[in-house]
C-alpha cells in the first residue's frame, strides 16, 4: 500500500472549537504491516500538514522534494516524531522503487515550489496522478511541467488511469502566470517610497515571497518575516536554495523599529483572515512587536478561500479604521490561481489521452464539471469516473472498476483530542445559537420539593433583564414537580418532567430551542 499525500483541511464557522480536520486512518491502521510509504506531492499544508498526526500511528518513510521534505522534517521535528520515519528526496524526472511500486516522478507547476506529478509504473498499465497543478509557461523559477514526458507515456505504453486536479474546473480559459502578479509589485512599490509596506499570503507560497523580496530589495527595504510558519518557510527555502534571499537583506521583526519606514517590508501570514495568525493580530492592534497606523500600506497577495471571505474583510476593514492603505484583488492584480483552469485541463488530457479519467481534488460539483470537460475533449463517458471519498477503485485487464466502499469520516482535531464526533459539534452548534438552561431541583421523600427549583442559564436570556421570565420559569418547574411526586414519579421520571416542562416554557415564551438540562438532587 502506497499513500499519496496525507494533509489537513480547516474547520469552516459549522465546526466551533475545532483546530483542523484530519482523514480517518481507521481502515488503515488494520493494514499497517503493508504501507510502504507516504509520496508527498508539494508542500502546501492540504497535503502535508497531516505527517504528524500519520507517524503518531503509524511508522512510515516519507519520500517528496527537497523542499517538501525540508517543510515535512520540520513538522515532524518539532513532534519529536524523527525515529518513526525518514526523509527520501526524490529529483525532478527520476524513477525509483518504494516497496514493490515503480515510481516516477515528474516537475509540474504550482503555487509552491517543487511540485510533483507522480507517474506509477504498474501491471496493469501506467498511472498519472498530477498533485495540485496549473500550466505555467513562464515559471518564477523556470521549472516547467514536463508535458513532453506524458506525451512519451501516452505515445509509448500508454496512460491507463489520470487523476486530475479539478479546483478550478469551473473556470475558462489559462490560469495565469505567477510571474504576472511581480508585474503589479514592480508597479507598485515605488508609489510607496517612505512608507513601511506589509505584504501578506501562504507562507509556502515562495515564489509569491520572491517576487516580494526582489522588488522591495530593488527599493532599498530590508526584509522581516513575520508570523511562525513564514520565518520557518523562509528559513527552510534559503537554506535549500529554493528562496534567492541573502541572509543581509533579512532582519528579525524585534529590531523593526530600527529601520526607518521607507526601509521596511514585512512579509507575514494571515491572508485568510485566521483569527490568531499574524495580520489578524496586527488588525486587532494586539501584537507585540508591531503596531500599524495611516502611514502603512498593507498588501493581501491572496484570494479569499470559498468560506473565508468574512474574515478576511473583517481584516480589511479593522486595518483601514486603523487609517492603513489596504491593497488586496478586489482592485489590483495580486494573487493569481495555482489551479488548472478549464484549458490547463484540456491541454493535460491532450497530452496524456488517458484510457480512464479520475477527476480528484476538488468539491463534487468541480470533480463533475472536470469530468464533463474530458468527455467535451472525446472521451467515453463510460470510461470517465466521478467518485467520492473511500470509493475503492480496482484496475484490471477489463478496465476500472468501483469494488468497495471504505469508512471515510473526517476526524476533527480540537487541542490535543481527536475524538471529537458528529455529535458533539452538534452539541456545539446548538449551545452556540441558543445557549443553554440548567434546572436544579431538590427534593426528599418525607418532605417533597425543598426549596425553589434553580435555574441558571448562559446564553439564553439577560437573567438580570428577565428576573420575571425566570420567575415564571420557577413556578412552572415546581408544580409540575410536585404534581409529579404526589403520583409517585421516580428520579429518571422526574428529570423527563422537568426537562419537558422547561422546554416547552422556553419554546413558548421565547421562541428558542437552547439544550435543556435536568438535575434532581434527592436527599432522606
Amino acid at each position: 500500500m502506497l499513500l499519496i499525500d496525507f494533509g489537513v483541511m480547516f474547520p469552516d464557522a459549522t465546526m466551533p472549537g475545532v483546530d483542523v480536520i484530519l482523514p480517518d486512518t481507521r481502515w488503515l491502521q488494520e493494514r499497517a504491516a503493508d504501507i510502504v510509504g507516504l509520496l508527498i506531492t508539494h508542500g502546501h499544508e492540504d497535503h502535508v500538514g497531516g505527517v504528524v498526526h500519520l507517524l503518531r500511528d503509524f511508522e512510515v518513510p516519507l519520500y517528496g522534494s527537497a523542499l517538501t521534505m525540508g517543510i515535512a522534517r520540520h513538522k515532524v521535528s518539532e513532534a519529536r516524531l524523527e525515529d518513526r520515519t525518514s526523509f527520501q528526496v526524490v529529483s525532478d524526472g527520476e524513477r525509483f522503487k518504494i516497496g514493490p511500486f515503480d515510481v516516477e516522478v515528474l516537475p509540474i507547476t504550482h503555487s509552491v515550489p517543487q511540485s510533483l506529478c507522480v507517474v506509477l509504473h504498474t501491471h496493469q498499465g501506467v498511472i498519472v496522478h498530477t498533485g495540485d497543478f496549473k500550466l505555467d509557461s513562464n515559471p518564477i523559477d523556470g521549472r516547467i511541467t514536463d508535458l513532453e514526458r506524458l506525451r512519451e507515456l501516452q505515445e509509448g505504453p500508454g496512460v491507463r488511469v489520470l487523476m486530475t486536479d479539478s479546483t478550478n474546473a469551473d473556470k475558462p480559459g489559462w490560469s495565469a502566470s505567477e510571474s504576472t502578479v511581480g508585474e503589479t509589485f514592480e508597479r507598485r512599490f515605488p508609489e510607496w517610497n517612505g512608507r513601511r509596506v506589509l505584504v501578506s499570503c501562504f507562507a509556502s507560497h515562495l515564489h509569491r515571497v520572491q517576487q516580494v523580496c526582489d522588488v522591495a530589495i530593488k527599493e532599498g527595504r530590508t526584509i522581516f518575516p513575520l508570523g511562525r510558519s513564514m520565518v520557518n518557510n523562509l528559513r527552510i527555502a534559503q537554506e535549500l536554495g529554493v528562496l534567492d534571499l541573502p541572509h543581509r537583506y533579512v532582519d528579525s521583526i524585534e529590531r523593526v523599529d530600527m529601520y526607518e519606514p521607507g526601509a521596511v517590508c514585512v512579509i507575514c501570514t494571515g491572508s485568510q483572515g485566521e483569527p490568531n495568525a499574524a495580520l489578524s493580530l496586527l488588525a486587532r492592534s494586539d501584537h507585540p512587536d508591531l503596531s500599524l497606523g495611516p502611514d502603512d500600506v498593507v498588501m493581501l497577495s491572496s484570494h479569499p478561500i470559498p468560506g473565508n471571505e468574512i474574515p478576511v474583510y473583517r481584516v480589511i476593514d479593522q486595518l483601514s479604521r486603523l487609517g492603513c492603505e489596504v491593497i488586496h484583488d478586489g482592485h489590483e492584480h495580486v494573487h493569481t490561481t495555482g489551479h488548472a483552469q478549464r484549458e490547463d485541463l484540456r491541454c493535460l488530457y491532450d497530452a496524456v489521452l488517458p484510457e480512464w479519467y479520475v477527476p480528484v481534488e476538488g468539491e463534487y460539483r468541480m470533480l463533475r464539471r472536470n469530468a464533463d470537460l474530458a468527455i467535451e475533449a472525446g472521451h467515453e463517458p463510460d470510461r470517465t469516473l466521478v467518485v467520492l471519498d473511500g470509493t475503492q477503485l480496482a484496475l484490471d485487464e477489463s478496465g476500472l472498476h468501483v469494488v468497495a466502499h471504505i469508512p471515510a469520516p473526517y476526524r476533527f482535531v480540537d487541542g490535543l483530542l481527536d475524538d471529537l464526533g458528529p455529535e458533539v459539534l452538534d452539541a456545539r452548534r446548538k449551545l452556540g445559537v441558543g445557549g443553554f438552561v440548567h434546572v436544579v431541583v431538590v427534593v426528599s421523600q418525607k418532605s417533597g420539593l425543598i426549596g425553589h427549583p434553580e435555574i441558571s442559564t448562559q446564553g439564553w436570556i439577560d437573567a438580570d433583564k428577565s428576573v420575571v421570565v425566570l420567575a415564571e420559569l420557577e413556578v412552572e418547574v415546581a408544580q409540575a414537580v410536585r404534581g409529579a411526586l404526589s403520583k409517585g414519579k421516580g428520579l429518571e421520571d422526574l428529570e423527563r418532567v422537568v426537562r419537558r416542562v422547561t422546554g416547552g416554557f422556553v419554546g413558548n415564551r421565547t421562541r428558542r430551542r437552547p439544550p435543556i438540562l435536568a438535575s434532581v438532587i434527592t436527599v432522606d
